[in-house]
């Protein structure tokens, strides 16, 4: 059953983390526009300050809108893998806490390959900050039970009306700040 997205608003807006299904792995999302719901994520993972978020987008423009100097690399590359489990580094506006109190020079962005994911991010026009949905260090979660048992009621589950089968592995990412694609993980698509 679809989750009432007026309420997940409403929790993004009381520095809620979010969770929910993608075209790779369980997620785990926030407002990257709130610093404290920022640290709320960071926290609730265990996650090291040092290793930024980034932005699960709903679209190029609205990558354009946190980021600048899109070399034709990135653009190529954002051609031929968007939407998809590829996620690119580019040049950040300095709109968005990457990390907890900072805004980062880089802005890692990914537009997923769920249609149900896509329309919610456009519906409710927030930047969604992302990472897997798991203990840092540990396996990424894929299952909604899973997710539910490991952090319970510390966040609130986006059910979407149609289901897709996740490809169980988190996405590549590729740095372009350069001009230069240099990957910087291996993950579930092949460069």
């Amino acid at each position: 059953m679809k989750t009432d997205y007026d309420r997940v608003v409403e929790h993004l807006n009381n520095h809620g983390v979010i969770a929910f299904k993608t075209d790779t792995v369980m997620g785990l999302g926030v407002n990257g526009l709130d610093n404290l719901a920022v640290k709320n994520l960071f926290d609730l993972k265990g996650r090291s300050y040092d290793k930024p978020l980034y932005l699960l987008a709903y679209s190029i423009e609205q990558i354009y809108e946190y980021t600048y100097g899109i070399s034709d690399a990135a653009l190529d590359l954002m051609k031929k893998y968007f939407p998809g489990a590829l996620a690119i580094i580019l040049r950040s506006q300095k709109k968005l806490y990457t990390k907890p109190d900072e805004k980062g020079e880089t802005l890692g962005v990914r537009i997923p390959k769920y249609t149900d994911l896509l329309q919610f991010m456009a519906y409710i026009k927030m930047p969604i900050l992302n990472t897997s949905a798991n203990i840092s260090n540990e396996p990424p979660l894929l299952s909604k039970d899973d997710v539910l048992k490991t952090f319970g009621d510390r966040i609130l589950f986006v059910e979407f009306e149609h289901d897709i089968e996740m490809l169980g592995l988190p996405s590549t990412v590729v740095d372009v700040t350069s001009g230069i694609p240099v990957i910087i993980r291996k993950g579930a698509i092949e460069i």
